[in-house]
């Protein structure tokens, strides 16, 4: 069997999606999957390791012999090109129903995610094409956003390193940003407005549930938002009325 390199890149395996899919546990180690291709003219193994290893193998129904030339893409031509896409059709579908996305992978990133899930509702929006690990997340009444998970090296954020990092940046009170600055634990918001937002590393300098706390207030500014809007609609609709009588 030949392993797939990339397959899974930045996935994660849902152990029961797999099982759903008619993947099989075998000694303990790995899944196993086999189906037909072409009419019964081919047979197609999938083997997924314990450590998300992957491996294929197509086998000749006629002769029992592995084919090969499907993963020759300089020699792909007619036939062994129908096997390439039956057999591609079939990892692509595996992909879609057996992995989820894990785009970020520090814990702390994957526990604030799971929060946000829980208590709002709310899901992890991927805006920039161009930057793929970053990530926003929205109130939905307000549609504003009140937190950004974006992927640094810590050398942005003026520190001596260039370990590449995940970082969460929060809404607070302009007071609050002024005293939580340290440059150890909080840290001047990276790429959004300083005076507004603060970044934290999500490498444990700051307790979750310290970070918890601070993701419900940047949720309420969220909401403070809407209630300006609603606010000052409230206020130009008064004073038309006021001034529609005034003129009558």
């Amino acid at each position: 069997m030949r392993e797939i390199t990339n397959f899974i890149k930045d996935k994660k395996i849902d152990l029961k999606r797999l099982k759903k899919f008619g993947f099989k546990l075998k000694d303990n180690s790995y899944y196993y999957y086999h189906t037909s291709l072409l009419k019964n003219q081919f047979k197609m193994s999938v083997k997924i390791s314990l450590d998300n290893s992957i491996f294929t193998e197509i086998i000749d129904t006629e002769t029992n012999e592995p084919y090969v030339l499907h993963l020759l893409e300089m020699k792909r031509s007619g036939y062994s090109e129908k096997v390439y896409k039956a057999y591609s059709e079939i990892l692509a579908k595996i992909q879609k129903e057996c992995f989820e996305d894990e785009i970020f992978k520090a814990n702390y990133t994957k526990e604030i995610i799971t929060y946000v899930k829980n208590k709002y509702e709310d899901k992890l929006e991927f805006l920039w094409e161009k930057s793929p690990k970053n990530a926003v997340v929205r109130r939905k009444s307000s549609n504003k956003w009140y937190a950004v998970i974006l992927t640094v090296s810590k050398r942005k954020l003026n520190l001596d390193s260039d370990e590449i990092i995940e970082v969460i940046n929060l809404h607070n009170r302009v007071e609050e940003i002024e005293k939580l600055i340290d440059n150890k634990k909080y840290f001047p918001a990276y790429h959004m407005n300083k005076k507004h937002w603060c970044t934290i590393c999500l490498d444990g300098t700051v307790e979750l549930k310290e970070i918890y706390k601070k993701i419900d207030i940047s949720y309420e500014l969220a909401k403070w938002y809407l209630n300006k809007i609603l606010i000052s609609t409230y206020y130009y609709y008064i004073i038309r009325i006021w001034k529609n009588r005034r003129d009558f």
